[in-house]
This record gives structure tokens, C-alpha cells and sequence, in this order.
């Protein structure tokens, strides 16, 4: 073999080696139901303390610039509105359980397009005790405006 064919493959099979994993992490960049069920259970749990702990963050964020009146209307509104959704769909929700719910919810290959926060806040109604036949819609509804894969 010529050394021009050698550095030649040798290139290639550089390219090949280093190009792999650049396909997997631009598909693996998308949170949706195919990014999750590759996740090991420790990070799916990291990933929903992360998700919690920006709940309480974006909370935050969505008063702050409303200190200067935080009796106006529209504060209370914002913590009004922050509070009772979350009392109604994460008050005693564990992050298990919440893993537990998106493994289920991704384990059907039809949701598997839905992004993670889509999941989660269809998940959470589950837990909340939404009536099978209006969760059947909403997921429906979802899958319908999940974007397809690029």
C-alpha cells in the first residue's frame, strides 16, 4: 500500500471516530421522550431536582421585578397564579415519582417526539387525578404539535 493511501485511511478513520458522537449529541441536544429513555436513572433524577429547583427560581424571576408594588394587582396575580398551580400539581410529588411517570409516559414510542416539559406537565396532571378520558386528548393533543425530528 502506498503511504499516500495509508494517511489517507488514516484520516478517514479519524473522521469517522471523531464525527459519531457528533451525530449522537446534536440528536441526544433535543430534551424530548428520545433523549430521556437514553438518560440512566441518576441523571434522570439530577435532571428533575435541576427542573424543580427552576420552578422555584422562575418563580422568583416572575415577581422580582415587581417589588417596587408587591401588593399591585398584577403581583398577586403572578404569585396567586404560581401557588396554586403548584400546590395543585407538584405539592407531595416526589422526583421519583416524576421519573417514574416520564419513563411510563416515554415508554409508549408515540410520545417519544414530546418534549420533556410537555411530558412533565402532562404527567403531573396524571398524578393530580385527571380523568383518563381528558388525559387521552391532552397527549393526543401534544403528539398532533410535538416537532418532528430534524
Amino acid at each position: 500500500m502506498k503511504p499516500i493511501s495509508i494517511v489517507r485511511a488514516a484520516v478517514f478513520t479519524l473522521f469517522l471516530l471523531l464525527t459519531a458522537p457528533l451525530a449522537r449529541n446534536q440528536q441526544a441536544t433535543r430534551r424530548d421522550g428520545n433523549w430521556w429513555v437514553d438518560e440512566d436513572r441518576a441523571s434522570k433524577l439530577n435532571y428533575v431536582t435541576g427542573f424543580f429547583d427552576g420552578m422555584d427560581l422562575g418563580n422568583r424571576f416572575s415577581y422580582w421585578g415587581l417589588e417596587d408594588d408587591p401588593k399591585s394587582v398584577t403581583a398577586a396575580k403572578v404569585i396567586g397564579s404560581y401557588d396554586s398551580y403548584s400546590k395543585k400539581y407538584l405539592s407531595e410529588v416526589t422526583n421519583g415519582q416524576l421519573v417514574d411517570g416520564l419513563d411510563k409516559f416515554y415508554g409508549d414510542y408515540r410520545n417519544r417526539r414530546i418534549d420533556v416539559m410537555g411530558a412533565v406537565w402532562l404527567v403531573v396532571n396524571g398524578i393530580a387525578g385527571k380523568p383518563e378520558a381528558e388525559m387521552q386528548k391532552m397527549i393526543e393533543s401534544w403528539r398532533k404539535n410535538a416537532i418532528p425530528p430534524q
